[in-house]
């Protein structure tokens, strides 16, 4: 049996639009919901750098909602970037096997994801990562430190939650 999710299970936001976005045919009817779910979470989304410290996680657990489907929240420290780069060109990026949902919670970061233009991150912020995306993150601050919450949702028993991307050619090692 098939369950439709209707607008009614993902609340109007002010300005009436659902939280719902339209998927791509071969998504399960809840993924909307289990969308709205992770990002309804005070804090959000997993990332990490070659330099990003991660904690141990918040949570690991089953998704109730979508059997066969585990969540992950964890805090990750970045910290400051010194005489590093303020920038992601010529980083060694990564990716994550899961739906990823990635939230500042103290200072900025500079994120790129994929080929797409750089974007500044700052406290109060999100974005969210398809599977397998190459991601890039560096701290944007040479002094203060930058704190994310991540939440992954990932198939169970998946082990491997970021997977480090070759450097491009001709960075610096």
């Amino acid at each position: 049996m098939r369950t439709n999710f209707s607008s009614s299970v993902i609340p109007d936001d002010p300005q009436g639009r659902s939280g719902t976005q339209q998927q791509p045919h071969n998504l399960h009817p809840w993924v909307p919901a289990l969308r709205f779910a992770a990002a309804g979470m005070t804090a959000l989304v997993v990332v990490s750098s070659a330099h990003a410290q991660p904690a141990p996680p918040l949570i690991e657990e089953p998704v109730a909602i979508a059997p066969g489907f585990d969540a992950h929240m964890q805090v990750i420290n970045i910290p400051p970037a010194g005489e590093g780069p303020l920038t992601t060109a010529g980083q060694r990026g990564h990716r994550h096997p899961a739906s990823t949902y990635a939230y500042v919670a103290k200072g900025a970061v500079i994120n790129r994801l994929g080929d797409e233009p750089e974007k500044r991150i700052e406290t109060g912020q999100a974005w969210s990562e398809t599977p397998n995306q190459p991601h890039y993150i560096v701290n944007a601050s040479r002094t203060e430190p930058a704190q994310l919450i991540v939440v992954q949702i990932v198939k169970a028993g998946t082990k491997v939650l970021t997977e480090p991307m070759p450097l491009p050619t001709g960075a610096a090692k």
